[in-house]
């Protein structure tokens, strides 16, 4: 049994499509998937009209931007009702976030020299609705300013690079009360990201998203193929801690690839069946 909660459609930074996805989560033979874009339900959407016609169960999801005292916690949900109002007007101010801060980060690229344009950026988006960093960086390889999106990152979009410019997010409490008013459940991704030198500060970080109403963590992730710097011995202590506290609070384990289409492969993340068949019980899958 394999499964896929993690991955990015061309609606947001992703290269392939919602239907293409679905053709790939069918061919790796994957018993549950999710499409979850940045900030906008139109891909999964699509995908979940479709998907009867496949032999995997499908979840509607989601990725939702948020920060927390100066830190980046993303907040995933699944299990939506994707024609709630208010859910749909909070991820339309996010989303036009997103192209006002792509107008900033050209400007900066311009104001040191590179001539890249709105024009070049826009042909990478393609049908995103929530344009992000990836389509800047993408757009610079295309140009010749960067041999891959890796390289444009750390030379121009990093945190600490030149042209990086900050924009409107949501905190994680707003972001889990908004998902969970449209009757879905919040869940943590990537939690190395969040917090990988000190499990005590993990462990209080994790008290208050479940204050808030968590309710699970992407404990298994493709850190491997992510921008980072991860040890083995780093995930597999961390992963061990996560399967614990998971135990301990009775929250829901999940796993995902956080596939974009560049590299890794879409189901790529081991879950061990035990969790995947908690996970089709939580969802009456």
């Amino acid at each position: 049994m394999k499964i896929d909660l993690h991955c990015h459609s061309s609606f947001s930074d992703g290269i392939f499509t919602p239907q293409q996805l679905l053709e790939m989560a069918e061919k790796e033979r994957l018993t549950i998937f999710s499409i979850t874009d940045h900030d906008s339900i139109k891909g999964t959407v699509i995908a979940s009209r479709e998907s009867a016609k496949y032999s995997f169960s499908y979840i509607t999801g989601i990725e939702i931007s948020a920060r927390y005292k100066q830190k980046k916690i993303e907040i995933l949900g699944y299990n939506f009702n994707a024609d709630n109002s208010a859910f749909k007007q909070s991820l339309v101010k996010l989303q036009n976030s997103r192209r006002d801060r792509m107008y900033k980060m050209l400007v900066k690229l311009q104001e040191i020299g590179l001539d890249i344009h709105f024009d070049d950026v826009i042909k990478e988006v393609g049908n995103a609705s929530s344009p992000g960093r990836p389509h800047i960086a993408r757009a610079l390889k295309t140009k010749g300013y960067a041999s891959s999106v890796k390289e444009a990152f750390n030379e121009y979009l990093s945190t600490d690079g030149p042209a990086y410019v900050p924009r409107l997010t949501v905190e994680p409490k707003e972001a889990i009360q908004q998902i969970t008013k449209a009757k879905g459940i919040a869940v943590l991704p990537h939690p190395l990201f969040v917090e990988k030198h000190d499990l005590r500060r993990m462990e209080e970080l994790l008290d208050l998203l479940i204050s808030w109403g968590m309710k699970g963590i992407e404990v298994y992730y493709n850190y491997e193929n992510a921008f980072s710097n991860f040890t083995a011995k780093n995930i597999q202590e961390v992963t061990k801690f996560l399967l614990d506290y998971c135990k301990q609070n009775d929250l829901l384990v999940t796993g995902g690839s956080d596939f974009h289409g560049e590299k890794g492969t879409l189901g790529g993340v081991y879950v061990p069946e035990e969790y995947i068949r908690q996970i089709q019980s939580f969802f009456n899958l």
